[in-house]
């Protein structure tokens, strides 16, 4: 049997704008055909953040309500659409769970980070994953370094993160500046990870090494995320031409070491399955 990867892509992320690069999706109409387009190319599911009308991040639950309708409807049976969850230093842990409760999306990403600051008060956040498992909305842990992904697993240990209905997304290169991954970041997370082997991992990479690093992550066992969130450049550093283009040279990659694509039937098959 051909071994099998899901490719996710983040198209547009919080911060990126049209004037850096022209491809960048931030309304609604653009989105949905970036996202066709991404699907055609082999992505399953979409990690999407909704702008406001100056095209800053929003998590206002009724821009993101409409966004997220907007979107399923239009490509919701070709990909997985997740609703991102990001701080971006201005939202609290209480307006993130206000964001998922009002449009209870299929899928959604959480950093524990912004989640659950804290350490000592985990009341909130144990009370929202266990919402979250009861619905069955499947949960991405988002995690940046191998400390995370120790506090991850000290989380799941003391019952204050269900055992299924979620994964975990690698980020390499987010704490350094300028953000920049390289491939020993995604090896470093994934042996802190003392059952990786058991817990469904994905990685995504800040810079031009993106490829290399979701190369890496593809031969561990992990899934991939790709677009341009964390990465606008081709490993050449030439500009890339737009995230179905990032995808279709991501999906040659991987052939070439005897992967494909998992298609969105199957992924939902896996969600279903894990709660």
């Amino acid at each position: 049997m051909t071994d099998t990867r899901t490719i996710m892509v983040a198209p547009n992320g919080a911060r990126l704008q049209p004037s850096q690069h022209s491809a960048v999706p931030i309304d609604s109409p653009s989105l949905i055909d970036c996202l066709q387009a991404c699907a055609d190319a082999g992505a399953a599911m979409a990690h999407i953040h909704a702008r406001d009308k100056s095209g800053a991040h929003s998590l206002d639950p009724t821009l993101n309500r409409r966004l997220y309708q907007q979107v399923q409807n239009a490509v919701g049976d070709r990909m997985v659409i997740q609703l991102t969850t990001e701080a971006v230093g201005r939202y609290t842990p209480s307006q993130q769970i206000a964001l998922v409760k009002t449009v209870e999306p299929e899928a959604v990403s959480v950093a524990l980070r912004e989640l659950v600051p804290d350490p000592h008060d985990t009341h909130e956040a144990k009370a929202f994953f266990s919402w979250l498992h009861h619905c069955k909305i499947y949960t991405q842990f988002i995690l940046y370094h191998r400390h995370d992904v120790e506090r991850y697993t000290q989380l799941r240990e003391a019952g204050i993160i269900p055992t299924g209905g979620h994964h975990l997304l690698f980020v390499a290169g987010r704490d350094k500046s300028p953000p920049f991954g390289h491939p020993e970041d995604i090896v470093a997370m994934w042996q802190a990870l003392p059952d990786h082997d058991n817990v469904p991992w994905s990685a995504c990479a800040f810079g031009h090494n993106e490829i290399r690093c979701l190369t890496t992550a593809a031969l561990l066992g992990g899934d991939i995320r790709i677009g341009f969130e964390n990465n606008t450049q081709r490993v050449d550093q030439r500009q890339a031409i737009d995230n179905a283009a990032q995808i279709t040279d991501l999906r040659n990659t991987l052939e070439k070491l005897g992967y494909c694509t998992k298609p969105v039937q199957a992924l939902r098959q896996i969600m279903t399955q894990s709660f």
